[in-house]
């Protein structure tokens, strides 16, 4: 029912634009003004042979009329009004379906001043952190009592004191003026640190990595040209598409470095390392071949996208060689052959392709080729403290976008188990019920006392494609009492009766 809804508020933005009548355009396609205001006001579906006409006649792309961009502005305004300045304003589901399909242009705005918000609000936040934390403000604020103490005792001396020396009220007076010399000049500094202006001034659009998760989503976290520019460097490198030993992968691409840079690769020497820090290596080296060598596809597509700020631009370079390094060592077509035939054992093809269980999931996550797509997958990525780094959904699966995930995910409960597979099955307050699993994981580079960075990483598929997967095999996933109910937050959650809520929901609902 929403993706006629969606349509046919697409259809009435369409005639309006061209400034056509119901009539004039009913004439077009060839049917009658009282049907077409039908599908208009979403009681008549729109046909696939009208969408032909209508793309015929007016010259519209029919992606254009995909639901995808109204179905992410309306869980983007949800998950707005979650933040809990809206805390008092009561929002209704009908009345947010009816802003994004009558005024989608309106309702972008409010996120555009919803960002510019968010980004005063961290501002102001960094400038009170830099006046409690900064040791120039702690040591300033000790010199300026020091400095005020002592003019105002000698100004009372000279006050309460006629009688004074000459000679001993003019030193007293020239202390004051010093003392006054220097409490002007750490006041100036003091000023010139406090002033908005000295702070980094975010540009007022959304932050890069929501940008970039935009792009992603856009993209369906599948480019086939950063995938020609794989399948490039492992010919230039003569890896074949099934080439997976460490030590043959990593000496072809260190050979292609040296033909394309004078000196060789970095960290050559540890061609004889054990395997895992081999292919970690391997993975460093073709990320860094894709930058330095295989870029034009990175440009031309950061230079099409809608990225708007240079850290933008810059994040999504990182993530769009790191896409090709993938590529490199997990060759779309070997890589999803494998995985089907081991029903998606991570352990097996992390061994296989050499490869950490992270990647494994991520280049799982954009096996989506329209002409051989592997099961649509989520993949989210979190570190200890919940915090999203990573996130992106082909299975349907809501992922928070503002603030923190629901607690009942399994993304959380994998931190008490590590290195251990934890699986759930998920339902959303909506009834839509996924098959997850998570897996905690550790990376550390250099010795015992360096700093480690604990995460999270999960992947899962609507429950549907879960028979597909060999997690699923010694699961009921008929059995009721397993599901799990989870929602995208607390503030978009409407179950009444979860015990880790957090924050009260801002959207009615009767389901518990």
């Amino acid at each position: 029912m929403a993706k006629k809804a969606l349509l046919g508020s697409k259809v009435r933005r369409l005639r309006r634009e061209r400034s056509l009548t119901q009539l004039e355009m009913a004439k077009g396609v060839g049917i009658s003004a009282s049907y077409l205001n039908l599908i208009e006001h979403n009681q008549r579906p729109l046909t696939l042979p009208l969408l032909f006409k209508l793309s015929d006649l007016y010259g519209v792309d029919l992606q254009s009329f995909s639901q995808d961009d109204e179905s992410r502005l309306l869980a983007d305004l949800n998950e707005l009004f979650g933040d809990p300045f809206f805390r008092d304003t009561a929002i209704k589901r009908d009345e947010l379906n009816e802003a994004v399909r009558a005024a989608p242009a309106i309702c972008q705005a409010i996120l555009m001043l919803y960002h510019a918000y968010r980004n005063s609000r961290s501002e102001v936040q960094a400038l009170g952190e830099r006046l409690s934390d900064d040791s120039f403000f702690s040591t300033s604020t000790h010199e300026l009592r020091t400095l005020l103490t002592s003019i105002l005792s000698f100004s009372e001396i000279l006050e309460d004191h006629e009688n004074l020396e000459p000679e001993q009220r003019q030193r007293f007076i020239g202390v004051v003026a010093e003392e006054s010399r220097k409490l002007a000049t750490i006041m100036t500094r003091m000023i010139e640190q406090t002033t908005l202006d000295s702070l980094p001034r975010s540009e007022q659009a959304p932050p890069p990595l929501e940008e970039l998760d935009d792009f992603i989503h856009e993209h369906s976290n599948h480019f086939p040209a950063l995938e020609e520019a794989a399948k490039r460097l492992r010919s230039d490198a003569g890896l074949g598409s099934e080439e997976t030993d460490p030590e043959r992968r990593f000496g072809t691409l260190s050979a292609l470095w040296r033909r394309l840079e004078t000196g060789a690769p970095p960290e050559s020497g540890l061609a004889k390392a054990r395997s895992p820090v081999l292919s970690s290596r391997c993975f460093r080296l073709a990320q860094s071949l894709a930058v330095r060598h295989y870029s034009a596809e990175l440009e031309s597509l950061i230079a099409g996208s809608h990225l708007s700020s240079n850290a933008a631009r810059d994040l999504a370079r990182e993530v769009m060689a790191n896409y090709v390094a993938a590529a490199v060592m997990m060759p779309y077509e070997h890589f999803l052959v494998t995985a089907q035939d081991l029903r998606y054992d991570l352990d097996q093809l992390t061994w296989r392709f050499g490869v950490s269980f992270e990647q494994a999931c991520q280049r799982l996550s954009s096996l989506q080729r329209p002409d051989n797509p592997g099961i649509p997958l989520h993949f989210v990525r979190v570190d200890i403290a919940g915090n999203i780094s990573k996130r992106f959904s082909a299975s349907g699966l809501r992922i928070a976008r503002y603030g923190g995930a629901c607690p009942r995910l399994n993304l959380h409960s994998a931190f008490l188990t590590p290195g251990q597979t934890n699986l759930q099955v998920s339902q959303m307050p909506d009834g839509s019920t996924f098959f997850c699993l998570a897996r905690s994981i550790v990376k550390a580079e250099g010795g015992h006392h360096s700093p480690k960075s604990h995460f999270a990483v999960g992947i899962g598929c609507d429950i549907k494609f879960a028979p597909g997967i060999v997690y699923a095999d010694d699961i009921n996933l008929a059995n009721r009492s397993i599901v799990v109910p989870v929602g995208v937050s607390c503030r978009l959650c409407a179950r009444k009766n979860c015990r880790q809520r957090a924050f009260p929901a801002i959207l009615e609902s009767d389901r518990s």
